[in-house]
């Protein structure tokens, strides 16, 4: 009957030791860009993106940062800002980034444009972004979902933004 004592507390320690590595782990180790603390849908932007079922949805809130390497206005009345990551986010952007957007991760600040693209434009009624658009070579810091653009190669973006600060 002694080893059932011994054998509580050693469930006890095991039980610790998990719990306080767990800790360490999401509050000092967790890989770039999967910071959550500071995601809302301000404006429940992401009711408003056109066609929401091309985007696959990886990670519900992240946030990165980079300079911007382009800043292109669509047809759809986004802005597609190219931004070239900071180390830490490398991790990012995948083969179609390095194929198609020069390595950059594509960052979309939607419904910011006048729409001339017709199936986009019953996705912005009502609404009208007001994130601020940064300038080439700006430092940016960004939070948005992290999604995989099925109709553009499943490259890697922020989709839509719903902060965007310059650092």
């Amino acid at each position: 009957m002694k080893s059932t004592p011994l054998a509580i507390v050693l469930v006890a320690v095991v039980a610790a030791a998990g719990v306080g590595g767990a800790y360490y782990y999401f509050h000092n180790l967790a890989p770039a860009g999967e910071q959550t603390s500071q995601c809302s849908d301000p404006d429940s932007i992401s009711s408003h993106v056109y066609n929401p079922y091309r985007l696959n949805i990886v990670k519900s809130c992240t946030t990165a940062s980079g300079f911007v390497d382009d800043v292109r206005k669509e047809a759809d009345g986004d802005y597609h800002i190219l931004v070239a990551l900071d180390s830490p986010y490398s991790n990012l952007t995948n083969t179609a980034n390095d194929n198609y957007q020069n390595g950059d991760l594509v960052v979309e600040i939607i419904c910011a444009l006048p729409i001339t693209q017709q199936d986009a434009v019953a996705a912005c009624q009502g609404y009208t972004n007001s994130i601020t658009i940064p300038s080439i070579n700006d430092h940016i810091t960004v939070t948005g979902p992290y999604v995989l653009d099925r109709d553009h190669y499943n490259w890697a973006e922020l989709h839509p933004v719903y902060t965007l600060t310059l650092s």
